[in-house]
């Protein structure tokens, strides 16, 4: 598998930089490839989304489980999540600043609620 970089990343692992593809395992190992992806900060190269077959999303996938904790969600999941429930994420685009956007508004909508 081979991921491509759409941000930059520093970890103890090294650095991935944006707009570059890695080798997983090799230059990138599993867990944080799939850390990476999950969190959209990286995206299959496009060799892997050809060889994987016709049907095969570019995008990440936008449905949900439930339950999964919103801290688990990636950034299209969230962004998912605030239209459905109709949050207003004004001008946030990192998953840090989504997520403050979502539960910031969740919390005055219980609080409302509770009065």
């Amino acid at each position: 598998m081979r991921i491509t970089m759409k941000t930059l990343s520093a970890h103890p692992e090294g650095t991935l930089e944006n707009g570059k593809t890695y080798d997983v395992p090799g230059q990138c190992s599993e867990d944080r490839a799939v850390e990476l992806l999950d969190g959209g900060y990286a995206v299959l190269a496009e060799e892997d989304l050809a060889a994987a077959g016709p049907g095969t999303r570019a995008e990440p996938d936008t449905e949900i489980e439930a339950d999964k904790p919103l801290e688990k969600r990636t950034v299209e999941q969230l962004k998912a999540f605030a239209a459905e429930q109709q949050i207003d994420l004004g001008d946030a685009s990192k998953k840090a600043e989504i997520l403050d956007a979502i539960t910031t508004e969740l919390a005055r909508r219980e609080a409302e609620s509770g009065d």
